[in-house]
C-alpha cells in the first residue's frame, strides 16, 4: 500500500499548472486523449487540458460513455422514465462528426437501462438494466416484506444488444440476477437454503435495509468485459461487492446453473467486497463503500490480469484499490478458509487528502503504468503514477463525472468501406491533442498490413512498406491524396481524404487497406509520433 499523499492546491489546476509531489521528478502523463461526459456534451481533453473535441446530444447523458474500437462514441442517453438516480433508458452510437448512427430505446415493457454500458469486441453492446418486480413477487421469491414498500422490486439484469438497424437492435445474451437468489427466511417461499453454502447465489434479503420507494435493490453502477476469460464483472454497491459471471453462457444456460465455459451457469464465478453478504465474514471485514468502475487491467498494461476500481466511501476517504484475483491452477476463483473469496486486501491503493467523492467515479490503469482516476462528484481529473504521484490534473466544468476513459486513438475515418462501383471519398480526422500543435503530418497507407509495421527513427509506424505506401509518399496533397500533408493546427488536428476515381475502382475490389498518420518535426523532419491503424475495405 502506498503512502497517502496530498494533491497541490487545485488553484494550479484552474491556471492550468501540472503539478506533483515535491521532491520528485513528475513522471509524464500518458500521451493522448480523456474521454468524459459533460450533462448534453461529451468532451476529449487533451494533457494539456484543452477540449479538443465535442459530441452535443439533444438528451443528457445516461452516465456512461465509451469510445469503440471503431472509433465512434458509445453513450447512454436519459430518456425516462427517472425513477432512480443513473436512469437512462436509451443508448446512442454516434460517428466522430455527431451523426447517429444507432438510437436504440431499453425502457419498455418493464425494463430500463441505468449507469453503465459496455462496447463489445463483436460490435455488440452489453447494457445494465432494471426489471420491474411487483411486491408479491419479491415477497414469493423470499423477500422479507419488512424490507419492502412501494410498489415494485427491482433487480438488475445484463442484456447484450446487437444493432441491426438505425433504431433496431436483437439481444442475443442476457442475464438477470433474478434466477440466481437464495433466501434462508422462508423455507415455503421459493429460493429457500442455506446462504452460507451458497456464494454462488445472492441473498434476497440482504442487505436488511428497507428498500426505497423506487424498488432499487442492488443498484449496479458499473461493469466491464474481459475477453480473454469471457468474464464480465459487476459492481454492486447497495450489496457493497464486485461479482464476477460467466459471458460464455447461452441465454438459457444463463438462468440456471450449469453450463459454460465454467460449468456453473449464470451463477456468480466471484464476489468480493463484502463477506457479510454470503455469511463468510462479519461487518468489520467488510473491504468495499459503495465502490464503482471496476475494471480489467488489459493485456499489456502494468497489472494485466487484476481489477481496479474506486472505493468511494471508504471509511478515510475515497479511495483507488487494485486487487490480484485469486485464480487457480484450473483457471477458476480460489476461496480461503471460511469459504471467503480472497485478497485479503488491495495490492495497490492511492489516497489523497482532497480527493474524495461519495458517489460515481472511476479508475483506470494506463498503458505506461499510470492510473487514470475520476474523482466524480468534486469533479477531478487526475493521473497518478505507480508511487502515487500526481502527474496530471483537470477540472472538468460540470455537476459531476460519472467516469473517464483514456483515448490511444488519434486517427478516425469516416467509412469503413468503399464501393469499388460507385468510386467514392474516404475523409479522414487526426487529432492529437494541442502538445503536438503545429507539428508536421503525413498520412500514409498500406495493402500490406499493419505488422510487424515500419521502424522510424525510434518511432514505429503500424504499416508495411509497399507500392501504395510510396505512392502516398509521392502523391501527397495530390488528386487521390487529398491535404494528407501539412502542419497540424492549433489542436493538433488535421482533415485529409482519399478520393478514389471509379475508373481505378474495379482493379481494387476486395482489397483491404489501413492508415496511419506519422507526425515529424517541421524543422528536422524527424519522425515524432505515429498514430493507431484504421482499416477501409473495398468491396465489389
Amino acid at each position: 500500500m502506498i503512502p497517502v499523499r496530498r494533491s497541490a492546491p487545485r488553484l494550479a489546476v484552474l491556471l492550468g499548472v501540472l503539478s506533483s509531489s515535491p521532491g520528485a521528478p513528475a513522471q509524464q502523463p500518458a500521451p493522448g486523449l480523456r474521454l468524459l461526459p459533460n450533462q448534453t456534451e461529451t468532451h476529449l481533453v487533451d494533457t494539456a487540458g484543452r477540449i479538443v473535441h465535442r459530441w452535443t446530444s439533444a438528451f443528457t447523458a445516461g452516465m456512461s460513455v465509451h469510445l469503440r474500437h471503431d472509433g465512434t462514441l458509445l453513450r447512454a442517453i436519459s430518456v425516462g422514465p427517472r425513477f432512480g438516480n443513473g436512469a437512462g433508458g436509451g443508448v446512442q452510437i454516434v460517428a466522430f462528426d455527431g451523426t447517429v448512427l444507432w438510437d436504440y430505446r431499453y425502457n419498455t415493457n418493464g425494463v430500463l437501462s441505468h449507469h453503465d454500458l459496455h462496447p463489445m469486441p463483436n460490435g455488440n453492446v452489453l447494457i445494465t438494466a432494471w426489471e420491474d418486480k411487483t411486491i408479491a413477487q419479491a415477497i414469493a421469491a423470499g423477500r422479507d416484506p419488512a424490507l419492502l414498500r412501494g410498489t415494485w422490486f427491482r433487480p438488475d439484469h445484463l442484456v447484450e444488444v446487437e444493432p441491426t438497424g438505425p433504431t433496431t437492435g436483437r439481444i442475443v445474451w442476457q442475464w438477470h440476477l433474478w434466477d440466481h437468489l437464495v433466501q434462508d427466511f422462508d423455507p415455503t417461499r421459493a429460493n429457500h437454503g442455506d446462504v452460507a453454502a451458497h456464494p454462488e447465489l445472492v441473498d434476497i434479503n440482504f442487505p436488511r435495509e428497507l428498500i426505497a420507494l423506487t424498488g432499487d435493490w442492488n443498484h449496479v453502477n458499473g461493469l466491464d468485459y474481459d475477453p480473454a476469460n469471457d468474464w464480465i464483472v459487476i459492481s454492486a454497491p447497495f450489496q457493497d461487492e464486485i461479482w464476477i459471471i460467466d459471458h460464455s453462457t447461452t441465454t438459457a444456460e444463463a438462468a440456471g446453473h450449469t453450463g459454460g465455459r465454467r460449468g456453473h451457469g449464470g451463477d456468480l464465478l466471484y464476489r468480493w467486497g463484502n463477506p457479510a453478504a454470503y455469511r463468510a465474514g462479519s461487518a468489520a471485514e467488510q473491504q468495499l463503500f459503495f465502490q464503482h468502475d471496476p475494471q480489467f487491467v488489459p493485456p499489456g498494461r502494468p497489472g494485466a490480469g487484476h481489477l481496479t476500481l474506486f472505493n468511494n466511501r471508504w471509511p478515510t476517504g475515497s479511495q483507488i484499490w487494485e486487487i490480484a484475483l485469486p485464480i487457480g491452477a484450473d483457471g477458476g476463483f480460489v476461496r480461503g478458509a471460511g469459504g471467503r473469496y480472497g485478497p485479503l486486501g488491495p495490492l495497490w491503493t492511492f489516497a489523497d487528502g482532497e480527493m474524495n467523492s461519495p458517489a460515481v467515479s472511476g479508475a483506470e490503469r494506463l498503458p505506461n503504468g499510470n492510473t487514470l482516476v475520476c474523482s466524480g462528484t468534486q469533479p477531478w481529473l487526475l493521473e497518478v503514477d505507480p508511487a502515487g504521484q500526481i502527474v496530471w490534473q483537470y477540472l472538468p466544468n460540470a455537476p459531476i463525472v460519472f467516469h473517464a476513459h483514456y483515448v490511444e486513438r488519434s486517427l478516425w475515418a469516416d467509412t469503413s468501406e468503399l464501393s469499388s462501383a460507385r468510386g467514392g471519398v474516404a475523409g479522414f480526422r487526426l487529432l492529437a491533442g494541442t502538445p503536438r500543435a503545429a507539428q508536421g503530418y503525413l498520412l500514409l497507407a498500406s495493402a500490406a498490413g499493419t505488422s510487424p509495421g515500419t521502424a522510424l527513427a525510434g518511432v514505429r509506424l503500424p504499416l508495411n512498406v509497399d507500392p501504395l505506401f510510396e505512392l502516398a509518399v509521392t502523391d501527397a496533397n495530390g488528386p487521390l491524396f487529398r491535404t494528407t500533408l501539412g502542419a497540424l493546427d492549433g489542436v493538433g488536428g488535421a482533415a485529409a481524404s482519399l478520393a478514389v476515381p471509379v475508373s481505378i475502382l474495379p482493379a481494387l475490389a476486395g482489397i483491404e487497406l489501413d492508415f496511419a498518420w506519422l507526425g515529424f518535426d517541421p524543422v528536422s523532419f524527424a519522425p515524432s509520433f505515429a498514430s493507431q491503424p484504421v482499416h477501409l475495405a473495398v468491396r465489389p
